[in-house]
């Protein structure tokens, strides 16, 4: 290896590796509660039609809500529901999206900030999956992995 790519490799390592140190320093509670919960997540995994922006989930005194940043934005289309899938996004498919989902309710609007709360109890665990979907003509608009 040459002394240049190999000085940069061990830049490298040594940047993550402080950059583990640092967080393992760093207290949780010195962290928002949303980020103590889940991170935001930038766009979404497997897209039938356009879907973009970021979404988090978030654990309030009141209960846990999925949350679509002001960065959301999807085609418009009928019918289109949010829902939490058992299914791993890449095994979804239009007429099985729905299969043990849990419906979180209709998409609010195609753009912008919205939140769903979660129904009371929900295992998160059980999930694998954040989906938008059509169901009136059985269509899997978009989805990503939880």
């Amino acid at each position: 290896m040459r002394p240049i790519a190999r000085l940069k490799t061990l830049t490298a390592a040594a940047l993550v590796a402080l950059a583990g140190l640092a967080a393992a320093a760093l207290p949780a509670a010195s962290l928002p509660a949303s980020a103590q919960e889940a991170p935001a997540r930038s766009g979404f995994d497997v897209t039938a039609e356009r879907i973009d922006g970021t979404w988090s989930l978030e654990t309030r005194a009141d209960g846990t809500y999925l949350l679509f940043n002001e960065d959301f934005s999807t085609a418009s289309g009928p019918d289109l529901k949010v829902f939490l899938s058992p299914q791993e996004v890449t095994d979804v498919r239009d007429r099985t999206a729905t299969r043990n989902a849990v419906k979180l309710g209709a998409l609010k609007r195609t753009s912008g900030a919205q939140e769903y709360r979660l129904p009371d109890g929900i295992d998160l665990s059980a999930f694998r999956s954040l989906l938008i979907h059509c169901e009136r003509y059985s269509h899997f608009w978009g989805g990503a992995a939880l």
